[in-house]
């Protein structure tokens, strides 16, 4: 029998058990609760990279399939089609007529920059009219004669109008990448054709995240991996089995990788069946992942993972909504985020502005010093941003070199001189490791409710703003609707301003007299360009020049007013009255080594002395490339033309650079003459330019004077021209001739 003492040790042995069974079954229950969390918050944030993803790819295709549709619209194919002569002889031909279609085609790699590497217009015999490879224009003697041999020609004609075919993915004969296609036919004039772009796999590829997810676009047909965010993954196992199952979508576990997938499958005008698959590492099978089973420390130990696995938890969701929400790499808000406070900063219309900056050139920094140096940057950057921002802002980065600032409770106005503050904190010299760097950046501003009323909308707009501040480079702009064009307006612009150049009746040039402040003797005139729109009437030069200098037709249509000026002023040398023509140059100008020479050809053409052709420059020109420009300079100097450095004051240029410039002439700029007799500083500017310029042997002009007190000024200070509505507004050719026949000043005489 057991004795009282026995069945006490049974007793404390039985419940001794049966406690360290309950402490290994919490334990278990605990390891296996832990592993089912971490594996359903990788499920979920498969599934949101996998939307994002899907996402990105569908908003991808609409956008595509619209451009192309615009394009088809545009009517630059009509008007070849409609023009008289076969396809041959209009290609052989080439002229303004087959450089608006080539012209219509490189515009796409500005609607898709880095995607677009190919893009043509095909007849519908198969016969390529143009072809656009990487932004160059391919010979006539380069186009395809047998284009109707490819996979999407058939198709893409049997489509109804204003519908897109998508072709299956192959390998491009012009840029040997892997690409996909869209196509849509164009009907014009009895005649049918195809507008056909490239767009690269390449460019689809999503950069890998921290948390070690991957992204990859798989053939349905045959399995083959398309686009993946790893290397050599062509023939991976496990998104083949994914691929083989035959579902459309769903998560699973193959080879170790855990893999979210959705199947974008080929339609009547889309070629490609497409699984788009997410994935990562799994997580261990066995519930002993992490615990070593029999050893006494580690069941203790497991007491503390059950006191603090709230606490794990919560931080763990936290760590995944942070990685769903900010930028892996300056841990700034990323675009979702900004999105969700700026929607909540405009909830009952309150205001709020948002700053958009882009890093001008920030490309060239990762091509020439590598992207570890532009990853600093970038995170040097964002932490200036974050210290020159109000405490109650919220920096996010946006895009690859793009910055937003959100600023609750502020109106357009007041964000644009925060803007400016916050281009000053970027504009001093980045140290990154022993080098230093500069950037440039341009900035738009967009205020709610009055530029929108939804987060999407002020985004898009203070976007708009940023791209029309560096085009105009004016550093900050704020968001103006009419400046807000579309692509297809755009488009449509282009072509008309094209025709123009090509008229006898569009571009015209006014006239504004520049007048020799001691004798009273008309010194020369600046030549104005102006555009009458046959349906939209007077454009503002405003309108048209950043528009042209983004293209390839400001070359065209600074030839076509320098034509104009030389004949202008060639007829009143040979009237008796031989009066210099001033014209502005376009920094392209300056960085085409064989602009003298035109110049020089077009005076020969004219017989027009060299004497009486001014050209105008400005600081920032010259800075662009100094090099460059110095040489086209000296070139103009040498062979007799006057130049004058135009709105002096306003640019970077150091006194280096310009006392090397060949230069005649300084133009003060009317922002600072303007307010001479009101603003001390103004006054003082004005002096110290005027001064700098006799210094240097250059007469100097000062422009904008409205007033004879402005005049009187300027006389006492020594200024030797001065042009403004004071004396003249610009004018017709032909009311010039009038003003100058009625009024007292004489023609300049030149030694």
């Amino acid at each position: 029998m057991i004795g009282r003492s026995g069945l006490a040790r049974y007793a404390r042995t039985l419940a001794f058990l049966l406690g360290l069974l309950v402490l290994i079954f919490s334990v278990v229950t605990s390891v296996l609760g832990n592993r089912d969390r971490q594996i359903a918050d990788q499920d979920h944030a498969l599934d949101l990279t996998l939307q994002q993803q899907a996402v990105a790819l569908d908003n991808y295709f609409e956008r595509a399939r619209t451009i192309d549709a615009v394009l088809a619209d545009n009517p630059v194919f009509t008007d070849f089609y409609r023009a008289p002569g076969t396809n041959q002889e209009k290609i052989a031909a080439g002229g303004p007529l087959l450089d608006r279609v080539n012209d219509a085609l490189a515009y796409l790699t500005q609607l898709f920059p880095g995607r677009v590497g190919e893009a043509c217009f095909i007849d519908g015999s198969g016969a390529e009219i143009a072809r656009v490879v990487n932004g160059v224009p391919a010979a006539p003697s380069d186009l395809s004669q047998d284009e109707d041999e490819n996979a999407f020609f058939a198709p893409t004609l049997a489509l109804g109008a204003g519908e897109v075919y998508q072709a299956k993915e192959y390998e491009s004969p012009d840029t040997h990448n892997a690409v996909i296609s869209n196509s849509t036919a164009v009907h014009a004039g009895g005649h049918t054709g195809i507008v056909h772009y490239e767009i690269a796999l390449d460019s689809f590829r999503m950069t890998a995240t921290s948390s070690r997810i991957a992204a990859s676009i798989v053939d349905a047909d045959s399995a083959r991996v398309i686009v993946d965010t790893r290397a050599g993954t062509a023939g991976d196992p496990a998104l083949t089995t994914v691929v083989r199952s035959g579902r459309d979508h769903g998560v699973t576990t193959v080879g170790g990788l855990r893999i979210a997938f959705h199947r974008i499958a080929a339609t009547e005008g889309n070629a490609n069946d497409w699984y788009v698959a997410v994935h990562a590492p799994a997580f261990g099978a066995g519930w002993t992942r992490g615990l070593s089973v029999g050893s006494l420390a580690l069941l203790l130990g497991a007491l503390l993972t059950l006191l603090v696995s709230g606490a794990s938890w919560s931080l763990h969701l936290r760590a995944v909504r942070r990685a769903a929400a900010y930028d892996s790499l300056t841990g700034l808000p990323n675009r979702t985020l900004l999105t969700e406070r700026l929607g909540a900063a405009l909830r009952g219309g309150r205001d709020a502005a948002v700053v958009f900056i882009d890093l001008r050139g920030f490309k060239e920094v990762n091509d020439v010093v590598g992207y570890h140096h532009g990853d600093l940057l970038l995170t040097d950057v964002a932490r200036r941003l974050v210290e020159a921002a109000p405490p109650d802002a919220t920096v996010a980065r946006v895009g690859a070199d793009d910055f937003a600032v959100l600023l609750p409770g502020h109106r357009p106005a007041v964000a644009e001189d925060l803007a400016r503050t916050l281009q000053t904190a970027l504009h001093h010299t980045f140290l990154i490791k022993d080098i230093t760097l500069d950037v440039e950046t341009a900035a738009g501003v967009a205020g709610g409710p009055a530029h929108g009323d939804d987060p999407e909308t002020l985004l898009r707009h203070a976007e708009t703003a940023m791209h029309l501040a560096a085009t105009d480079a004016t550093g900050v702009q704020q968001y103006d609707p009419a400046h807000d064009t579309n692509a297809s307006h755009r488009l449509e612009l282009l072509g008309d301003l094209r025709r123009a150049i090509g008229a006898d009746d569009q571009i015209i040039l006014h006239y504004q007299p520049k007048i020799d402040l001691l004798t009273g003797r008309l010194a020369g005139v600046e030549a104005l360009v102006r555009w009458n729109h046959p349906v939209k009437g007077r454009m503002a030069p405003d309108t048209f020049i950043p528009m042209a200098e983004s293209t390839s037709l400001i070359r065209p249509l600074t030839d076509h007013v320098l034509q104009i000026a030389a004949r202008q002023a060639g007829q009143w040398q040979q009237g008796g009255t031989p009066i210099p023509v001033a014209v502005n140059l376009s920094t392209r100008c300056l960085l085409d080594p064989h602009f003298a020479d035109h110049v020089f050809d077009l005076l020969q053409r004219t017989g027009l002395p060299a004497e009486l052709l001014e050209l105008e420059i400005t600081e920032s020109m010259v800075m662009a490339d100094p090099d460059r420009a110095l040489a086209v300079l000296r070139a103009l100097h040498d062979g007799g033309i006057r130049l004058s450095v135009d709105d002096f004051g306003t640019g970077h240029s150091s006194m280096t650079y310009l006392q090397r410039l060949p230069v005649h002439e300084l133009k003060i700029d009317r922002s600072f003459v303007q307010q001479m007799t009101d603003v001390d500083g103004d006054a003082v500017l004005v002096r110290t330019a005027i001064t700098l310029g006799h210094n240097l042997g250059l007469s100097v002009v000062a422009e904008g004077i409205e007033d004879e007190q402005t005049a009187e000024a300027l006389r006492e200070l020594g200024c030797d021209i001065a042009q403004g509505y004071h004396f003249a507004r610009p004018m017709p050719a032909d009311d010039f001739d009038r003003w100058h026949a009625g009024t007292a000043v004489q023609p300049p005489v030149r030694c």
